[in-house]
């Protein structure tokens, strides 16, 4: 992004704001607050929308989040949406929330490197129904088309990568750069870079977040776009917006999800919590750090007991997923999200070695994949044993819990443009099944590890989404994740 384009020239108030912004920081708001106080007319979206872009232009030199924003855009639509507070219009839940959206996803108006289109003319459909709600997007935020110099950087140690693929979502939240932020999950994608940064990371049911790929039909069958966010309640609006059924999309959940606010602070006494170490099958992909990041996110969980829940780790075995997804990927390639995005990978990935250059310092195992007579059949089978198992664990407990990712956050030059092989073996390891099974599953922080975020995931029944929130809330309830980035000042 070419950040010489940002301006620090502070709008003029719309008629009926406020003459200048009230004395107390918005950064670390969370949006639900923010939202109460444009509607009670103490601060304008304007304000609020000048507060924001002066922390992009703070920081985006340093963690690069963001592919491409579009200031004299973002100050226009924050202009109207402080003209509608004035005059007394209906708001919508997030009116005058600023925010952006994965590079990946469809913005109108906004480049997208994916497709390859500098103006897209609609808007994905959560998109469509975030700006609906009042949401005001700014830009694209970050997924693998930044250039080497522009690489985006962990905000709690720049020398270290923020993970795949909602890297700049992820950055942009936990740096104070957007109150929310969306991302897009395939295999742990916006999980991932959330625990790896320090905030809320949601992949949902798959089918409730509806879609409609008019660039090449798909039918979505493993990937679905979730919110970014540091507070429970504002990744529950989020969703709330974006969930629930679509005449486009053929494949979605047909029902209508519940509010997903009204029992978010109910606790969890009597929440029955199943704990896995490594799913039986993860440690043998373990660094040496793994061990001692799990041992700190087991205690922080078995200490959920003190607000009633009842914990217990499980010996269920789980089987890898990835050669199964990958064996059902090739089978469904021709209704598979398939753009672009290949074109131009392997030059990207040098350009990036050359600038980062490239290390050797860790040997990591890399997952075995079957050479199978049939391949579909024996997908399938493996996923069946695989959802069998989340099953029994779930005749048991309400949510299972686990590391997001059993590996400590990576230096530049050891995960490359695409994180190498690390991918798909002990990054991943625990994130992908979701995606393959359609579960829904969180990231949610618990502390710092060593000056680092470690993140946890959530895991309940499919269409459980609002139990998961609940024991979000609940985790935050119980480890209150205050730390702040350095960089983010």
């Amino acid at each position: 992004m070419d950040i010489d384009s940002m301006t620090t020239t502070t709008a003029t108030p719309e008629e009926g704001s406020a003459t200048s912004p009230p004395d107390f920081d918005l950064t670390w708001m969370s949006a639900w607050r923010i939202r109460e106080l444009i509607g009670d007319r103490v601060i304008t979206p304007t304000e609020v929308m000048e507060h924001f872009l002066a922390r992009i232009e703070k920081l985006e030199p340093s963690v690069h989040a963001f592919y491409s924003i579009d200031v004299e855009s973002a100050r226009a639509q924050a202009a109207e949406a402080t003209r509608a507070v004035a005059a007394g219009e209906p708001l919508g839940p997030l009116h005058g929330i600023p925010t952006a959206a994965i590079d990946i996803s469809l913005v109108k108006g906004v480049p997208n490197p994916v497709w390859g289109i500098e103006s897209p003319e609609f808007d994905d459909i959560p998109i469509e129904r975030l700006r609906e709600a009042g949401v005001i997007f700014i830009g694209a935020l970050n997924s693998y088309f930044w250039e080497p110099k522009d690489r985006p950087r962990n905000p709690w140690n720049v020398e270290l990568d923020p993970g795949n693929s909602s890297r700049g979502s992820a950055v942009a939240v936990a740096a104070g750069m957007l109150p929310v932020a969306v991302g897009m999950d395939g295999a742990g994608s916006t999980r991932l870079p959330a625990a790896w940064s320090g905030v809320i990371g949601i992949h949902p049911t798959r089918g409730l977040v509806p879609h409609a790929e008019y660039h090449k039909p798909s039918l979505n069958l493993t990937r679905t776009w979730g919110p970014v966010a540091r507070d429970a309640r504002d990744a529950a609006l989020l969703l709330q917006v974006m969930a629930g059924p679509d005449g486009r999309d053929i494949v979605c959940r047909m029902e209508t999800p519940p509010d997903y606010s009204t029992h978010l602070e109910d606790g969890i006494d009597g929440v029955r919590v199943a704990w896995t170490d490594d799913y039986g099958y993860s440690k043998k992909f373990w660094m040496d750090e793994s061990a001692s990041i799990t041992a700190f996110a087991r205690e922080a969980i078995f200490g959920l007991a003190e607000q009633g829940a009842q914990v217990e780790a499980t010996d269920e075995v789980w089987e890898h997923p990835i050669p199964a997804f990958a064996a059902l990927g090739e089978a469904f390639a021709s209704v598979a999200f398939a753009p672009p995005v290949q074109d131009g990978l392997a030059e990207r990935e040098a350009r990036n070695d050359e600038e980062w250059g490239v290390s050797t310092a860790a040997e990591l195992i890399v997952p075995d994949m079957p050479t199978w007579d049939e391949p579909y059949r024996m997908a399938v089978e493996s996923r069946k044993r695989n959802w069998d198992t989340f099953a029994r664990v779930f005749e048991n407990h309400d949510v299972l819990i686990s590391t997001t990712t059993p590996l400590p956050q990576q230096t530049l030059a050891e995960w490359g443009l695409i994180s190498r092989h690390y991918l798909f073996g002990g990054y991943s390891a625990h994130t992908a099944f979701h995606n393959h099974l359609g579960l829904p599953a969180a990231n949610v922080p618990i502390g710092l590890l060593n000056g680092l975020p470690i993140g946890v995931q959530v895991t309940a029944p499919a269409g459980r989404d609002d139990l998961i929130l609940t024991v979000v809330q609940a985790i935050q309830d119980a480890h209150p994740f205050t730390e702040r980035p350095g960089v983010a000042g």
